[in-house]
């Protein structure tokens, strides 16, 4: 199996008669997704389809992964049923990428029941469905393109995507006639022992000409061991009426894993960590030292040259640049951008920019809305929020910096706090601290407050007043020496 999503259409075929194929149409394109199952199995209360995988719900990369399937999806059509309010509610704070609309499937009857809840509101389209599981997170977008490809140009009406496995566990099987044709597919509950020895297995996604397909959905019957509506006996309507029935076989049979459980969720998570990896590493020049440790989700942009050490979980929209290293043990959740030739260690960043040339860690917290310029170190135990610094500056080890404005070339003495935050008001004011300036350790800036340019703050000093560029400000208690104070004191006891 090759990552990536490519697929093949070996052993593809026509029905028994070759029909006029010339009049399907082609034209626009829309997805269905079939989001009503429950998952028993997943033991929740949250619908399996909003579970979540690397940071974004199930529906989320299915319904991605769709609508990056054609530069023509113009609608996606998502089929509900047991919790839709949670679904329906999910997709309208969520916004997808596309124009969409929910259709309820109650009761729930099958496959080709979901998309007949469908067929009412595609009116007189007339293009191709592209219909996929709600449940199926580690499909690929160019898996889905290849798969709409091979169905125009075969110019079938039915086109199912196909894959093999050694285990068929419970899949429907591919049945195929003498000469290689696909004739039908037959589910895992109605297959005898002799079927259920095929190892090429329907994946759950087709592409229908429309209305074309629109006469054998219809005739579909529930005549099975469930009492339900098969969306599989399309195929088998489209080869016994000559209207081209018609497989891509995937060769990647991991884009295809479907969600019934934690355990299979968790395989998806890891089969969709190894595929990211693979891009990663074999389109982007990036070096991951030990991907079984290494956590990276499909929406990371790393460049060529960077190395990612073990223990790494870097999730969400993360651009990390060339020639920079990463980790050990570095969780980092996005929207995060990191320069180029940056070095970050055991450390934790959410939502901020990194410069070029800059070290991180270890164990600093970079927590939201920082912006840290080139040539930079930011170190160990160290805090950032809200934190704008620039070029040249050291932020070196046990201090806070929190909505503060750090110049260039500023020196942060070790356990330097910004007090930014006021209990009572629950008003947090900023502190501002000029180029060239440089803090003593232990110090502590009362906000609102500025240092000025070149101003220097002394060891131990509280400063709650702007300190002129230049100066020095000092804020210590007057220190007292007894002389043979501990001497006293032992002969005492």
């Amino acid at each position: 199996m090759q990552a990536g999503g490519k697929a093949n259409g070996n052993g593809t075929g026509k029905g028994t008669g070759d029909g006029d194929l010339t009049s399907v149409s082609h034209g626009p394109v829309r997805g269905v997704i079939l989001a009503a199952g429950q998952g028993k199995r997943m033991k929740s209360s949250l619908p399996k389809v909003l579970h979540d995988v690397f940071g974004k719900a199930v529906i989320s990369r299915v319904v991605e992964a769709v609508a990056a399937a054609g530069t023509d999806i113009e609608h996606l059509h998502v089929v509900v049923g047991h919790a839709s309010d949670q679904v329906e509610g999910f997709l309208k704070q969520n916004n997808p990428p596309t124009a969409y609309s929910c259709h309820l499937q109650e009761p729930q009857l099958g496959t080709g029941h979901a998309l007949l809840q469908v067929a009412p509101a595609l009116g007189d389209f007339k293009g191709t469905l592209i219909v996929t599981v709600g449940d199926a997170p580690v499909i690929q977008a160019e898996s889905l393109k290849a798969l709409l490809d091979h169905h125009h140009a075969t110019r079938g009406v039915v086109t199912a995507l196909t894959t093999e496995l050694l285990d068929a566990k419970n899949y429907g099987r591919i049945l195929r006639d003498y000469e290689g044709r696909v004739r039908g597919i037959v589910e895992d509950k109605d297959a005898t022992s002799e079927q259920k020895l095929i190892k090429e297995i329907n994946t759950g996604i087709y592409a229908l000409a429309w209305p074309e397909a629109a006469e054998g959905l219809k005739g579909l019957s529930n005549n099975n061991k469930q009492n339900e509506y098969y969306l599989t006996d399309l195929v088998a309507w489209a080869y016994e009426h000559g209207h081209g029935a018609q497989a891509l076989v995937l060769n990647d049979s991991r884009q295809v894993a479907g969600i019934n459980s934690r355990l299979e969720l968790a395989e998806a998570i890891r089969l969709l960590r190894d595929i990211t990896i693979e891009k990663l590493s074999l389109q982007s020049g990036v070096t991951v030292v030990d991907p079984q440790s290494t956590w990276i989700s499909p929406e990371v942009e790393i460049g060529a040259e960077t190395i990612i050490l073990p223990g790494c979980y870097l999730t969400g929209a993360i651009k990390i640049g060339r020639n920079c290293q990463i980790g050990p043990n570095v969780l980092m959740k996005g929207p995060v951008t990191v320069g180029d030739r940056t070095v970050i260690v055991s450390s934790h960043l959410a939502n901020s920019k990194i410069g070029s040339d800059t070290r991180v860690g270890p164990f600093a917290h970079v927590r939201d809305g920082n912006e840290v310029g080139d040539f930079c170190k930011i170190g160990n135990f160290v805090e950032l929020k809200k934190a704008d610094i620039g070029q040249h500056t050291n932020v070196g080890h046990l201090s806070y910096i929190g909505d503060a404005s750090l110049g260039s070339n500023v020196n942060i003495g070790a356990g330097t706090i910004t007090a930014n935050y006021d209990h009572i008001t629950k008003k947090k004011d900023r502190t501002v601290i000029g180029d060239g300036a440089s803090t003593g350790s232990n110090s502590v800036l009362v906000a609102p407050v500025e240092m000025g340019a070149e101003s220097v703050l002394a060891a131990g000093t509280v400063v709650g007043k702007n300190v002129p560029p230049g100066a020095l400000a000092v804020g210590r208690a007057v220190l007292k020496i007894l002389d043979g104070w501990a001497g006293a004191r032992k002969a005492k006891k």
